[in-house]
């Protein structure tokens, strides 16, 4: 049931364009191109991020696609069809493994992007590609901890789905998706691991470029926050199960 939902949510978002599934594919790659172009031949910075800097943005930006779409749409979910949360029979999480699903099938969709950014720039990946299906799996945990406790809160405190939307834009400058874990300074880099996202991005990169791993302690301290966000999102959302069915 599960997957004919997610399938047909895919479906419905493909026919609506008439590119389809291109919008996919062009809108990471135009975002990669743009932030290339402003970074590297406007501003001529050459020390932001490592080279090739498109792939380097390309890598990032794929996954960050997976997660401002996820969680933006998890604030939505309770408030979007009301009526169907009431009187469906599926268990409610399933309605938010559900919007996560859809950004990640969309995310690994994208991936040709990569490809074609590693074709342009020349680019292989080295044997730490191995930990790229890594990041995968840990970025879907912490997307779920994250989408449970946001769809929570947001069916119970409306204003919160505009609170996530504030947080989504000053977390893209506070991941390292325009510039290296290294750019860092080294007193900050402990609590910026505190950050998920710091750990799960440096997991894609590490396979191209093997520099990432120097902060190896850093990594254990974002996994760790990304068990206990889904730990906490798991709590969060069975206390407010009963109120959600109110509220929608």
């Amino acid at each position: 049931m599960l997957r004919m939902l997610v399938l047909r949510d895919l479906q419905r978002q493909y026919t609506k364009f008439r590119l389809g599934y291109l919008w996919t594919l062009l809108e990471p790659l135009g975002m990669a191109l743009v932030m290339w172009f402003v970074f590297t031949q406007l501003l001529g910075s050459s020390n932001l991020g490592l080279q090739p800097y498109f792939l380097f943005l390309t890598v990032a930006i794929l996954p960050w696609w997976w997660f401002s779409r996820g969680v933006s749409g998890a604030a939505r979910v309770f408030r979007r069809n009301p009526a169907i949360l009431r009187l469906s029979l599926l268990p409610t999480r399933i309605w938010v493994l559900r919007v996560v699903l859809v950004s990640m099938a969309e995310y690994l969709l994208s991936l040709p992007v990569i490809l074609i950014a590693m074709l342009v720039t020349r680019t292989a990946p080295g044997p730490l590609i191995v930990l790229f299906p890594v990041a995968i799996i840990v970025q879907f945990f912490l997307m779920y901890g994250l989408a449970m406790m946001i769809a929570a809160g947001a069916a119970v405190i409306p204003d919160l789905a505009r609170i996530v939307r504030i947080v989504l834009r000053a977390t893209f400058y506070l991941s390292p998706i325009l510039y290296s874990i290294a750019n860092i300074p080294a007193g900050a880099q402990v609590l910026a691991a505190f950050n998920p996202l710091v750990g799960v991005l440096g997991l894609y990169r590490i396979g191209f470029w093997p520099t990432e791993i120097e902060s190896l302690p850093n990594y254990g301290i974002s996994i760790g926050i990304t068990a206990a966000i889904f730990i906490a999102g798991s709590v969060v959302f069975h206390r407010l199960e009963g109120r959600i069915l109110k509220e929608a």
